[in-house]
């Protein structure tokens, strides 16, 4: 279900763009190969999404998500992300496990697009991994990475 190729195809060109300070605290030699990067997001059930509120103010909390293609997809109650992502439809994700030595992350920047109804294949995907279907969702969304960074300690 996820499109490993195009992950890592959108994570070299997302590498090609950033600044030396970023590229200095996510260095390129130490990203996520395909198979890292595909573990790790199936290991992972959770992350961090960021949203801007009203006053443009980041609001940043954890919840659940599916992985489709090159999109992650999240389920939502009509609450204050579900606002902010009407008002911005934007995001920023951030996957974290460990510390130190044996630290990963993946972080993720793009748009997003809200459904009242997900594709069929979601809720197949989503019941899957999450163990139900998600009935209480009001809404869904997808968030669509134009950015992707990852991190993986390597030793050196």
């Amino acid at each position: 279900m996820i499109d490993l190729e195009a992950l890592v195809q959108l994570q070299d060109d997302s590498y090609k763009r950033v600044g030396s300070g970023l590229a200095s605290s996510w260095p390129p030699k130490s990203a996520m190969d395909a198979t890292e990067l595909g573990s790790f997001l199936e290991q992972r059930h959770y992350c961090v999404l960021a949203t801007s509120d009203r006053a443009g103010r980041p609001v940043a909390r954890p919840v659940a998500f599916t992985v489709l293609g090159t999109s992650l997809w999240f389920a939502t109650v009509r609450g204050v992300r579900l606002r902010n992502l009407q008002r911005t439809p934007w995001g920023s994700v951030v996957i974290e496990d460990g510390d130190r030595d044996s630290h990963r992350a993946v972080a993720l920047d793009g748009p997003a697009n809200i459904v009242d109804s997900p594709p069929p294949r979601l809720l197949g995907a989503w019941e899957q991994r999450h163990g139900s279907r998600a009935e209480w969702a009001a809404a869904w969304f997808e968030l669509r990475p134009t950015r992707l960074l990852s991190y993986i300690a390597k030793p050196e």
